[in-house]
Formats: C-alpha cells, structure tokens, sequence
C-alpha cells in the first residue's frame, strides 16, 4: 500500500517539481480514469523526468501517488482500481522504475569509464555491462540485464548521453521523454481542435 505524501511543500525542492511536472501532465492529457494504465502513468513519469545521474533510484512512487490523488481524488473507489486494483498497478509501476534504475545504474558505470574507453554501440554496451556486473559478482543484476540484450546497452548510452549534454547545459531528452511529449502535445491538439468545431457549431446555430 503506497501511502500519498500530504504536502508536497515539506518534501525537497526536487520532488516538489516533479510532483508539479506529473500534475501538469495529467492535466494537458486531460486525464481521467481510463489513463490509469501502468503505460500512460509511465509515460506521466517520463515526461516528469530530470537528467540528474540518481534520478530514477532517488524517485519515490509516493509522489506519483500524491499527484493521482490531488488530480483525481477518488481514484482508488474507481471499479478497476477497488479489490487490489491500485496496488497491482503500482507493482506494475515499480517494475517500471526499477528497470529505469538499473538503466541509470549503467549509465553510472560506462561514465566512471574515460570517454576513450567507452563502448558506442549498443552491442559493446551490454557486452561491457555484462562483463562488468559479472567481476562484481552482481548475480541479480547480471539475470535482470541479460534476456534484455543490446536493449540494455542502448538505453544505458541513452542515460549517458542525456546526463553528459545536461552538464553541459544542453536541454536534449531522453527518448521516453520525447515520446511522452509527443503524446502529450498529440492529445492538446486533439483536444484544441474538438473546441474549435464545438466553437463553430455553436456561433453557425446562432447565426
């Protein structure tokens, strides 16, 4: 049982944007009980996300929780969501950080290495992780990253990338980010233009 937090003034400046972020998203997609799906609440997620390297390990789901709550404040009495249905998706939602976290904890590594001697491809990524994780003897993490392959490698260059051109000030995204912004800007168009025929239908009755 995840337990909102209630003020989201008391927690740090950093969860306060996110908690802000994850508002401003719901509102734009014009949320309702229907996106309350382990992708669209993702998708929420990605486009609160911050290129900071401990991001993902640092976020707590209590605050997309809070947000859900504040937005759509009797979401748990909804039919799907009553009997467990709320827990299941945050389950859902917690495989989904942890695989960003693991991403992110890749990332760490292939930065620690000198710019020179880091792989490019994804191929040589998850070869180089997966070699790695071995000498450490991180057993779990080796299993979590294998059956993912060049996908692993791919999205922990993805990380790099977007953590390197952040401390340089440049404002490039993370893919899932981009994605989440497209669905985002996708559904206020969407949305602008049923208001404008709304608008016109309406002004053509009154003529």
């Amino acid at each position: 049982m995840h337990e909102p937090i209630n003020n989201p003034k008391n927690a740090s400046d950093h969860d306060a944007d996110t908690f802000n972020a994850l508002m401003s998203y719901m509102q734009d997609c014009y949320f309702d009980e229907s996106h309350l799906t382990p992708m669209l609440l993702a998708l929420a997620l990605e486009y609160a996300y911050q290129a900071h390297p401990k991001f993902w390990r640092n976020f707590n789901l209590t605050i997309l929780d809070d947000a859900v709550s504040r937005y759509m404040p009797n979401w748990r009495t909804t039919a799907a969501m009553r009997r467990g249905g709320a827990d299941r998706l945050f389950q859902k939602l917690e495989r989904i950080l942890a695989i960003n976290s693991f991403d992110e904890a890749n990332a760490e590594m292939l930065l620690a290495l000198p710019v020179e001697k880091r792989p490019e491809t994804p191929s040589s990524a998850f070869a180089w992780i997966a070699a790695e994780l071995a000498k450490r003897g991180a057993t779990a993490q080796l299993e979590f990253a294998q059956p993912d392959d060049e996908r692993c490698g791919e999205k922990a260059l993805d990380v790099v990338y977007c953590l390197e051109q952040a401390k340089l000030g440049n404002g490039v995204e993370r893919t899932g980010t981009i994605v989440a912004k497209a669905y985002r800007d996708a559904v206020m168009k969407r949305h602008s233009l049923r208001e404008d025929s709304t608008r016109q239908a309406v002004s053509a009755v009154g003529v």
